[in-house]
């Protein structure tokens, strides 16, 4: 299958699993897809809309982008020090 069309499959799923599903699963899921596609910017695009659906603004502002930021540039760097 091609890769574009993989990714706009998986973006539809990964949305409704922000939308449907516990936050610990998305993140999983999150995590997976970030190490199976190279460099998975969708991620901060989910990050964000987790912290504009769920949580507050006063609390924690954008926790869950900065999670996604820090979870992106991990993975890439494991994903880049496993396939040497």
């Amino acid at each position: 299958m091609n890769t574009t069309v993989e990714r706009l499959i998986l973006f539809v799923a990964v949305f409704l699993s922000v939308l449907y599903l516990p936050w610990w699963l998305t993140l999983l899921f999150l995590i997976c897809m970030s190490y199976y596609f190279p460099f998975y910017m969708e991620i901060i695009f989910f990050g964000f809309i987790f912290d504009k659906l769920f949580l507050a603004s006063r609390e924690a502002p954008y926790a869950a982008l900065a999670l996604s930021v820090i979870i992106l540039i991990t993975v890439s760097f494991i994903r880049r020090n496993i396939r040497k």
